[in-house]
């Protein structure tokens, strides 16, 4: 193991962190580790937004889809299972019932997040996205759907339902790498 340093920003670190949780959550990894990374994520990443644009209110906590008075009840919800995950001091001997798909929302609008400060998602994120869109169709509006409608014949849409998450992100990844390769390709001057 090298011990050189590695130089790294807040929105790096949220990056790395989004993408491992997005990796784990496509292996099917541990759960309480998806979220906490997940959370951890979007915690950097909404706090950054928030700065950059101080009247934007389009992420999980501060969203203009619930009232203010009850932002705060909201937000302790939101952050509930994370400070619990990661914390011991207040309830050390307490057990909760953990939902993981709340995780799939931290990982979502972690990178809704990122594209707002100005990022590009990463091949990871882009994974997520086409995947979230497929397999929960009935979670979103129509702008929402949008990718997924305009790009993909229904029977790919239907078969991509059917297929294992880790087969689906191993084939994605396996099609960008390729797309990447091809079309980075130096044409020949002969």
């Amino acid at each position: 193991m090298s011990d050189a340093t590695v130089r790294v920003d807040k929105l790096d670190a949220a990056r790395r962190q989004l993408q491992t949780a997005i990796t784990l959550w496509f292996d099917d990894g541990d759960p309480v580790s998806v979220h906490t990374l997940a959370f951890a994520a979007y915690e950097i990443i909404h706090i950054i937004s928030k700065k950059r644009d101080p009247h934007r209110r389009d992420l999980l906590l501060d969203t203009l889809v619930i009232k203010d008075e009850y932002q705060g009840y909201w937000n302790k919800q939101l952050r509930e299972d994370a400070n619990f995950f990661k914390h011991a001091d207040r309830d050390p001997d307490k057990v909760i019932e953990f939902n993981p798909f709340i995780s799939q929302m931290f990982i979502l609008y972690s990178i809704v997040g990122r594209e707002l400060c100005g990022e590009r998602p990463s091949d990871e994120e882009s994974a997520f996205l086409w995947w979230f869109q497929i397999a929960n169709p009935d979670l979103l509006t129509e702008s929402g759907k949008k990718l997924v409608a305009d790009t993909l014949p229904v029977e790919d849409v239907d078969y991509i339902r059917t297929a294992a998450k880790r087969e689906f992100f191993d084939a994605f990844m396996k099609a960008r790498r390729d797309w990447r390769r091809h079309t980075l390709r130096v044409p020949s001057t002969q």
